[in-house]
């Protein structure tokens, strides 16, 4: 059985650039990843496989990644910068209760905002409550 290819380091090198070992294991730890970690959270689980790469390196090379659209920065009001692997148009659901960000197959149509400006982005962050913790308040 053939394994999965990363689609994170298969971006990375499409891009030209060279696979450093924190690009390495921040790829492993991002693909496929539907949690929308933070830093932090790319960082403990880093850490796990390489205790000496430091949170510093972690954020400069997540920022790296979605600076070259390789991943997408996400912020949902937070207080911290979460990090998307899917950089397909979509967008999000914050959970109010358990603070879970989903992703939803709705995206925002770019506007036209006249000559003046060139949309190349739109992001939804929608708030609410998922599906589990409704249930849980309905008992």
């Amino acid at each position: 059985m053939r394994k999965r290819e990363n689609i994170i380091l298969k971006t990375i090198k499409d891009k030209g650039l060279k696979i450093t070992p924190q690009r390495q294991l921040i790829g492993e730890v991002l693909d496929g990843n539907k949690t929308h970690p933070s830093a932090e959270d790319v960082h403990k689980k880093v850490s796990e496989i390489a205790p000496t790469v430091s949170i510093a390196t972690v954020y400069k090379t997540l920022n790296s990644l979605a600076d070259l659209g390789v991943i997408q920065r996400l912020d949902v009001g937070d207080g911290k910068t979460h990090f998307d692997p899917d950089i397909t148009a979509h967008s999000h659901f914050v959970c109010l209760n358990c603070r879970k960000i989903f992703d939803v197959a709705t995206s925002v149509p770019l506007p036209d905002l006249g000559k003046d400006f060139k949309v190349v982005r739109a992001q939804a962050v929608y708030y609410g409550y998922c599906k589990e913790c409704q249930d849980q308040t309905e008992e």
